[in-house]
């Protein structure tokens, strides 16, 4: 029976100008010829694992903990890379366009001409190349979705990925599994197309915000309430949650302490004396008052027993 096996690749003692060759070979014939550019100029101890099926080539290269730089000059061919840096952020630049994405994020590029592709952190950097004849009929699908960056939360996206984990993972598949292992794979692409059909990846980035800002407010008096419990709910990791609050200009922490104080403050000065102040501020989800008062008095500057006084005087 006729198999298919991911080849380990290198040593972490593998020295610099054999594992230099070792990364042109893994990236010839994804991106073409390529040439490395390392900031401390030592590429020494390159590992890598190759998975090659007719339609579907994948690599995992695990480089140096540096700034590199990889100026690829193409395969001559309409075919399609899939890049991803795993360990720090990702630009790339094609036909004079620049691409910034974060760790895990995503990007589809054509192969056929040059690029050049930073790591500013190195490390692992995973590929997958489609050859131009597998991808024929999903030709129409690609083009909606080529030089798009794509946020590593975006579901069709996690689905691709792990199939073409589960390829390099496993010891080895029979020709006949394989082929429909990367049928599978082929299969998602228009899924994928569909969500930027649907709504740009920033549009329903922000209905996500929104939906996990409206459990922040249904859980503010919640003083245990954490980003790990949003997380929980939404099914995705709390570093993903700090993104959207960050692509926003801010953090989760930040936010919902800026809408516990805008609460408090609204039931102040609704309340001018019947609720005492301490019982106010644990049923808005403080826990510390000495630690309300600070931030109080930072945010509004005015003491909350100031702020009550001068309320309860206007008529």
């Amino acid at each position: 029976m006729e198999v298919i096996r991911p080849l380990k690749l290198g040593t972490l003692s593998l020295p610099d100008s054999e594992s230099r060759l070792m990364c042109r070979t893994i990236l010839l014939d994804m991106l073409g010829e390529a040439t490395i550019s390392v900031e401390d100029g030592d590429l020494s101890g390159v590992t890598g694992l190759v998975w090659k099926h007719k339609n579907l080539s994948l690599a995992t290269v695990y480089m140096p903990r540096t700034s590199l730089r990889l100026t690829a000059h193409g395969v001559g061919t309409p075919d399609i890379v899939i890049l991803r840096a795993a360990d720090g952020p990702l630009l790339v630049h094609h036909r004079k366009q620049s691409f910034e994405m974060a760790p895990r994020d995503v990007i589809l590029i054509p192969s056929d001409t040059m690029s050049e592709i930073v790591l500013p952190e190195g490390g692992r950097l995973d590929c997958a190349h489609l050859p131009h004849a597998a991808i024929t009929l999903a030709r129409e699908s690609l083009a909606q979705i080529l030089l798009q960056p794509f946020s590593a939360e975006c579901l069709p996206l996690q689905l691709l990925t792990n199939y073409a984990g589960y390829l390099l993972r496993q010891d080895h598949q029979d020709k006949e599994h394989a082929s429909m292992m990367v049928a599978h794979f082929y299969s998602l692409l228009p899924v994928l197309a569909q969500y930027v059909a649907k709504g740009t990846p920033s549009a329903v980035l922000q209905g996500r915000l929104e939906a996990i800002k409206a459990m922040i407010e249904e859980n503010l008096a919640d003083g245990s309430f954490s980003i790990a419990d949003v997380a929980h709910a939404e099914g995705i990791t709390p570093r993903a949650i700090q993104k959207l609050f960050s692509r926003a200009g801010t953090t989760f922490s930040r936010y919902v302490l800026e809408r516990r104080l805008v609460l408090a403050k609204n039931l102040i000065l609704a309340d001018h004396a019947a609720t005492p102040i301490s019982q106010i501020v644990y049923s808005v989800g403080f826990n510390d008052l000495s630690y309300f008062n600070r931030t109080f008095r930072s945010r509004y500057g005015v003491r909350p027993t100031d702020l009550r006084r001068m309320s309860a005087q206007i008529p």
